[in-house]
């Protein structure tokens, strides 16, 4: 999510009603904080940056604003493809827009949703102005809004930030957890199955879930590999990459071996089960190494970056 705002005020209310809605969103966020630099900028954006860590904070002077099209590229290299954009109408301290000429504020969005060529982020629009004259109107729709989407400030706790998390949940209905984040406590991050091809790029080994099975790929795969739902492979990937994630040292032999042999099986039956299984598995990848077989457990290679949607 990213947001537009060009008064201190407003933007600090969002983010207070974000961190109260959802706090596990900040991480998703960047303001763009647009007010005139000085003291009073300076101060809040120290604040903001001691209560919401998570949140990338950047200010006019951080920002190219010589012309619509400069500031709009900007701040769309801040976006993900998919992503939320919320922006006030009236941005009045941008330079490239005429005051007498408020209105035109709507196209610094409508310019950042068109420099993506594919999976253009979802642009909303929010003011505490009240009648819309029909040419603002009109120029909402020319530019390819729609006015009844605009969102009261006045509102921000009760319609504009539940608004924006529900964009967020119907433009990433998926969670990621991953290492690639390099961080011990690893909060899961919204994902679209059009991510994988980018996510499956950056890690070695992605187990990519759904209602009919699930895919493994990555780095280590030659290509991604389809799972059939209830598929015993998938259970041995989840398992591996948890304790990846929870920084385990290893799984079991003897967890494999019961699931996959039974419980009743011999001990040796049960080991045999559990390294033929395992055998296969790193048939798949392009390490055999990445495996890592010790004191009686198997656990993905700590060098490698994991991933579980």
């Amino acid at each position: 999510m990213v947001a537009i705002e060009d008064h201190l005020y407003h933007t600090g209310e969002m983010l207070d009603a974000i961190a109260a809605a959802a706090p596990e969103r900040l991480a998703d966020l960047t303001v763009c904080a647009l007010d005139r630099p000085g003291p009073d900028t300076d101060a809040a954006t120290r604040d903001w940056s001691a209560r919401y860590p998570q949140v990338q904070i950047v200010t006019l002077d951080a920002l190219s604003t010589s012309s619509l099209g400069a500031c709009a590229r900007g701040i769309a290299s801040l976006v993900r493809p998919g992503g939320v954009v919320v922006q006030d109408v009236q941005l009045t301290t941008l330079s490239c827009i005429p005051a007498d000429r408020w209105w035109e504020s709507i196209y610094l969005g409508a310019t950042i949703r068109g420099l993506f060529a594919a999976r253009p982020p979802i642009v909303r629009f929010c003011s505490n102005k009240r009648g819309y004259d029909a040419t603002f109107g009109k120029d909402l729709i020319d530019a390819g809004f729609d006015p009844r989407d605009v969102m009261d400030k006045g509102a921000m706790t009760r319609d504009v930030v539940p608004a924006m998390l529900q964009l967020m949940r119907i433009q990433f209905p998926l969670e990621m957890t991953t290492t690639a984040t390099g961080t011990a406590a690893r909060t899961p991050m919204p994902v679209h199955d059009l991510d994988r091809a980018d996510v499956e790029s950056v890690c070695d080994v992605v187990l990519w879930r759904g209602n009919g099975g699930a895919t493994i790929g990555g780095r280590q795969f030659a290509a991604p590999a389809a799972l059939k739902a209830g598929a015993p492979e998938i259970e041995t990937w989840r398992s591996l990459i948890a304790d990846r994630l929870a920084q385990g040292d290893g799984v079991p032999v003897a967890d494999f071996g019961q699931r996959l042999a039974g419980a009743s099986a011999a001990r040796a039956e049960q080991t045999n089960v559990a390294a033929r299984h395992i055998h296969g598995l790193r048939a798949r990848l392009t390490d055999d190494q990445a495996i890592v077989t010790a004191h009686h457990r198997y656990r993905l290679a700590d060098r490698l970056t994991v991933a579980i949607v």
